[in-house]
């Protein structure tokens, strides 16, 4: 990669975005981490500091998320939405609830690699109540891998949820965190399957009746990780490009994080939901090389 890697520093000093965006669109994020480590043994120095300093605006953010390894992009999500007062409760439920155990563990690691920090102490640190309940077990605890779950306990797990919330004045959120933080998608599935048939109602419409606010949230997020994340996405993209101005850094960071995933499904859950092509209507809020940038992603194979 030698050439590219000579080319991107050419096209970087030059600000020739054009080139940059055709050479990022030609490689995989593996193939794009080989060529950051070339150029760093080439020039003496990061990539993503010539990005930083030759670039701009969101075309430079996606540049960066996308010469990052996933777990690397996810801890300096995490990192900044964290950083000053405050923090930034959506993006840390989404990594959380959309990332399994493996990959919570590399972030973990990078976390602490790059910052010198311990995540789940820093996570801990900013949240509180049944959210930090939740969050850290999401974060310490591997999630069931059964896929053949146990009709009769799923029963009596749906049970369970409806006299912990339906059932009674108040809600005892600790039985819903439990479930739904170690379940596997299969038993969570028959759970709700089983909570239909004997309560006729919706497991999301029971969380969205018994809790409110970033619990709910992460609830439901849960919900979407293991059953639906395609529709979930869908659902992420149009909220960012709704309204007036454009969400770019959750624009960017769904679909840098989701284009060798299941993009496909995404745009398809898209048109479903929205009546609308995914592309066109991003490529509305979007201008220039950053336009193109994320068409390409958006119409990856």
């Amino acid at each position: 990669m030698s050439d590219e890697v000579n080319q991107l520093e050419k096209s970087l000093k030059g600000k020739e975005e054009s080139e940059i965006t055709n050479i990022t669109l030609s490689h995989s994020n593996e193939e794009r981490l080989i060529l950051r480590e070339d150029y760093k043994n080439k020039f003496g120095h990061d990539l993503l500091e010539d990005i930083e300093k030759y670039m701009s605006s969101d075309f430079k953010t996606a540049l960066l998320a996308l010469y990052k390894e996933p777990a690397e992009y996810d801890a300096d999500l995490l990192y900044n939405a964290m950083k000053g007062i405050g923090s930034d409760k959506d993006v840390i439920t989404e990594i959380l609830c959309f990332r399994d155990f493996d990959r919570i563990n590399k972030i973990k690691e990078k976390f602490k690699e790059k910052y010198n920090k311990d995540l789940v102490s820093e996570i801990k640190s900013e949240t509180s109540g049944d959210y930090q309940k939740a969050v850290m077990n999401l974060l310490e605890n591997e999630r069931s891998q059964n896929t053949s779950p146990d009709l009769e306990n799923c029963k009596k797990i749906a049970e369970e949820l409806y006299n912990a919330g339906e059932k009674k004045l108040g809600t005892d959120e600790s039985v819903f965190i439990k479930y739904f933080t170690s379940l596997s998608a299969d038993e969570l599935a028959l759970v709700g399957k089983e909570y239909h048939k004997n309560y006729k109602k919706n497991i999301v419409e029971v969380i969205n009746n018994e809790f409110n606010g970033n619990e709910q949230k992460l609830l439901k997020n849960i919900l979407y990780g293991l059953i639906s994340p395609s529709e979930y996405f869908a659902r992420k993209i149009n909220d960012s490009v709704e309204g007036i101005g454009t969400a770019d850094n959750q624009l960017i960071r769904c679909i840098v994080t989701r284009y060798e995933i299941d993009m496909k499904l995404i745009k398809r859950y898209f048109k479903q939901i929205f009546k609308k092509d995914m592309i066109q209507r991003v490529k509305e809020d979007t201008d220039g090389e950053y336009q193109k940038l994320l068409e390409g992603l958006m119409s990856k194979k």
